[in-house]
């Protein structure tokens, strides 16, 4: 899509937004779904375990020594539609392990899929969104939620895709860099015509878990994957995930160490609580998720 149109569509979603937030659009809630009121973010407790578990999408016997917590997202346009997501957190000393189960469905694991038009003999590729699950901890500056705001801040991304990263077991890692720290390269929106915000969301360093097919050059099956598993590097392979469905509900494992030593990840502090949001796309697109108020991840001791 041109940069110019990119600006027009950003301007246009944003005058009926008025907010952006996690991974692009409007106002945040109070995770526990009482209120708007996120002086008292609920806390996440990290249960300590000498025995990892498998990172496969189900729930082995070392997630029983986790306390589960129920964190409410709703629409970020409109802020209707809650839904319960539970979240369970580990940690080993120096790994976090997290497990969030929430309801769907409808499994969308297809981004983008080739579809066969069979009068013109040949694969279409209309744009498809998959199912998505994100989280999100700040790096510097004042972190904000909302994306939409005239403060600075660089928060880091841990953002599943389920027609993507998923088959190879693997957690796209990005940043959100907000306002002085975007970059040239960033979009700018306008608030209403008083103050400018500036938004960037690149990938971190390395090579994505993922990368696109050609098309088939002949007739394959109606509905045919446009992407194909890779094998990551460097930043982009510090979070190993996989969501399973079961019919009515999506469940996903992922793990990050607690310091990559990499840059652009933020550190996660076994000794504080560390402020974090969920996010969560049912087959929608970015601007349609439905995302949580702030939490407060706590590590357990031994």
């Amino acid at each position: 899509m041109p940069m110019k149109r990119m600006l027009w569509f950003a301007r246009a979603r944003l005058s009926m937004l008025g907010s952006l937030t996690l991974i692009g659009c409007a106002t945040s809630h109070d995770a526990t779904g009482g209120g708007k009121d996120e002086t008292r973010p609920p806390i996440w407790e990290a249960a300590f375990t000498s025995t990892a578990p498998a990172i496969d999408g189900r729930m082995d016997n070392a997630w029983h020594k986790a306390k589960p917590l129920t964190v409410i997202v709703r629409k970020a346009m409109g802020a209707g539609a809650p839904t319960k997501v539970v979240l369970r957190a580990l940690h080993t000393g120096d790994r976090l392990y997290v497990l969030a189960t929430w309801p769907d469905p409808t499994r969308s694991d297809m981004r983008d899929p080739y579809v066969w038009d069979p009068k013109r003999k040949t694969y279409d590729r209309p744009t498809e969104a998959d199912d998505q699950f994100a989280l999100e901890f700040p790096i510097s500056g004042d972190f904000r939620i909302n994306m939409l705001t005239t403060s600075s801040y660089v928060a880091d991304v841990w953002h599943w895709k389920a027609g993507r990263g998923n088959p190879a077991g693997w957690i796209d890692d990005k940043r959100h860099l907000i306002g002085n720290n975007a970059g040239e390269d960033a979009l700018v929106y306008e608030l209403g015509g008083h103050e400018t915000v500036r938004i960037a969301r690149p990938m971190d360093t390395g090579k994505r878990s993922y990368s696109v097919k050609e098309k088939p050059a002949k007739y394959a099956g109606d509905t045919i994957d446009s992407f194909e598993p890779k094998q990551p590097s460097g930043s982009l392979a510090d979070i190993r995930g996989k969501g399973t469905h079961d019919g009515s509900s999506w469940t996903l494992e992922f793990s990050r160490k607690l310091a990559t030593g990499h840059a652009d990840d933020a550190v996660l502090d076994p000794n504080r609580d560390n402020v974090c949001a969920i996010a969560i796309l049912d087959n929608e697109l970015y601007w349609r998720h439905s995302v949580s108020g702030r939490l407060l991840l706590r590590f357990m001791p031994r």
